[in-house]
């Protein structure tokens, strides 16, 4: 059996880390749209407009977190989110 390729997913405020860790996955409100990203999406940087950070663990769980506005930024497999 082969193994998920995982997004190392890291999660911010200006004074705390919220989420930092490997996930399968990470859904979230783009200002053109939802959008989920997954290891191996190319190089992407959106704003984000309130909504929910939606992010599933590789144990299958999911965990969520509010947002207002923010930014986002992946690349190589590393998506960083500023809210």
């Amino acid at each position: 059996m082969t193994e998920k390729k995982l997004l190392n997913l890291n999660i911010a405020r200006v004074d705390a880390s919220i989420f930092s860790g490997d996930v399968v996955s990470v859904t979230v409100p783009g200002s053109e749209g939802e959008m989920t990203l997954m290891a191996d999406h190319e190089a992407i940087i959106s704003a984000l407009k309130e909504g929910v950070i939606t992010y599933r663990l590789s144990d299958g769980t999911s965990q969520t977190v509010p947002l207002t506005t923010g930014t986002l930024e992946l690349r190589d497999n590393v998506a960083t989110i500023l809210i």
